[in-house]
Order: C-alpha cells, then structure tokens, then sequence
C-alpha cells in the first residue's frame, strides 16, 4: 500500500537524496522514439491519458498521464485520501516512469502485446522486483476527461476540497474526512452523487472553463452553489494547500 505521508517531492526535484534512487529530473526528458528491438514493433508509444491498473491489494485505481509532464493518481488511500498522488513523468527507452511526492515509482512498460504497471515502493530499487505488478490499459471514451482527481472548493481554513473519479463509476472527496459516492457521465458533464448527505455535484465545462454545480435533493435552476474547478495536472501543480 502507498501509505507514506507526502514528504518527498520537494527531495525528490531538488537534487536531494531520497530513500528511492530514480533518476531525478524537473519535468518531461524529450526522447526519441526509439525501436528497441525486443518490444513489439506495434506498441504505442505515446503514454499520456488515462491508465487503469490495480494495486497491491486488487482494486482499481488510475494514472492519468499529462501532456505537460505532470502525472497523477486516484489512487486513494494514503494518508492524502481523496487528493491521489501527484508527480512528474518521463519516458526511458520504450518505458514510462513516474515519480511521486510520496516517494512511490510507478513504471508502465510494454508487455507482450499490451502494457503492464510496475508500483515501486520508497524503499524498494527502481530495476529489481517491483513492490506491486499488474496489467494497465488505456481508459478511452467519454470517461476519460473526467476519470482523475479534482480539486473543488477551497475551506473555512484555507485547504481545499478534493475529489478523486474512478472509471468504475466509485467516487471519493475528502469531505468531512473521507465520503464515498458514484458518479456517472451524463450529456450535461459528470455527476456525482454523494448518499451519505444527499448532495449532488456536477462537473461541467462552462464558458470560462471547468465549474462544479452542487445542489441537495433534484436539481434545479438555481443551484446550492456554483464554483470553479480544476483537473489536477492540467495546470500547474500547487502542493500547498
């Protein structure tokens, strides 16, 4: 399991020694596109979007691989929660790697005809055994502009609200400490119920960009409230708050 606290990014891209040795780097290495001669002549290259894969335990969760060099996971159940793991990507040879603030590798890399995940823990070295392995595939469809982590309003105490979409429909926000909920793709954006209070959010693309939408009960045409959101990755990382 990912459970280190986020402690490692600023080691991580500061040139300091951390308890994992990849390669340190400030974002995207730009590589050729090679044609390493034992991966198949078919694979794709390309590794940005979405990614579903599984952890050490079995469950679901993904990679969402930014064109900017940015990668995030919705992966949940670390010390963050809702908020996923955030890091930064490059490609080595026909292999993508991605380097968390947790400390955590993840590696996608061909395999036979399809790709598979590679999770390497803080302590575990980048080239031996990985700590989790498992198949990942691409997440395509009208699912993947919102499968990821959205970060939603900000609190009473300067933090924010996060909320990590899973392409299993599941939905996790960071609400009164942790809630669980669905979510669906509708023709309006993507709709997120929340049973334990009753509160509906929809995430949709307006004119000035991402918004949320919240309401309690059936919706109406003037909403409980009306915020701006954002996909994280799609802009520059804010670590704090």
């Amino acid at each position: 399991m990912r459970i280190l606290p986020v402690l490692l990014l600023p080691l991580i891209f500061s040139g300091c020694p951390a308890k994992v040795s990849p390669p340190t780097f400030n974002g995207p290495v730009p590589v050729a596109p090679d044609s390493t001669p034992d991966a198949p002549p078919h694979v794709e290259r390309d590794f940005t979007g979405v990614w579903t894969t599984k952890d050490d335990q079995g469950e679901a969760f993904e990679m969402v691989i930014f064109s900017n060099g940015q990668a995030v996971t919705n992966w949940s159940k670390g010390l963050g929660g809702a908020k996923g793991e955030r890091g930064f990507w490059r490609k080595e040879g026909a292999r993508l790697l991605a380097v968390y603030e947790d400390g955590w590798t993840d590696v996608l890399e061909p395999s036979g005809p399809g790709f598979v995940h590679k999770g390497f823990s803080p302590q575990t070295q980048i080239g031996g055994p990985p700590t989790n392995s498992a198949q990942a595939e691409i997440v395509a469809g009208p699912l993947a502009p919102y499968v990821g982590v959205w970060r939603m309003n900000r609190e009473p105490g300067g933090s924010y609200q996060y909320v990590a979409l899973f392409s299993s429909g599941r939905a996790f926000s960071t609400v009164n400490g942790g809630t669980e909920g669905s979510w669906t793709v509708t023709e309006k954006g993507a709709r997120c119920t929340w049973p334990k209070d009753g509160w509906v959010d929809l995430i949709e693309h307006g004119a000035e960009g991402w918004q949320k939408r919240s309401w309690v009960g059936a919706e109406t045409n003037t909403p409980a409230d009306v915020s701006p959101v954002v996909r994280v990755g799609e802009e520059k990382f804010s670590v704090t708050p």
